[in-house]
């Protein structure tokens, strides 16, 4: 499985997950199979057109963790069949290791802002 997750900073696993997701710098992509992850500038915060989702769509991502998505992103994911999940204020490896022991909910209508 595939699991991006926005991030702070330049990208490592001792990362904190960023509060908003479509405008953060980077995206850490992590690949539950390999125990690699990847790094990607968000295009967003480039300046190009793309939105997040359509990106993360093109890199095969199957689930984010996020705090909060607005209303477009979410319906945009939900049509990519990308299942979105609740951050935790831990790290990234944290919160995949939560994802992992089924220990993190899926987002909800509540979650959106």
């Amino acid at each position: 499985m595939k699991i991006a997750m926005a991030v702070v900073k330049k990208g490592s696993l001792k990362d904190k997950i960023a509060e908003h997701f479509g405008r953060a710098e980077n995206f850490l992509i992590y690949d539950t199979e390999s125990d690699k992850f990847v790094v990607k500038k968000n295009p967003e915060f480039l300046g190009k057109p793309e939105l997040p989702p359509d990106f993360l769509h093109r890199f095969k991502v199957d689930a984010v963790i996020t705090f909060s998505l607005g209303p477009r992103a979410h319906e945009k994911l939900r049509d990519y069949k990308i299942k979105m999940y609740k951050a935790t204020e831990g790290t990234v490896l944290e919160n995949i290791t939560a994802l992992k022991e089924g220990q993190l909910r899926e987002l909800t209508q509540e979650d959106l802002f």
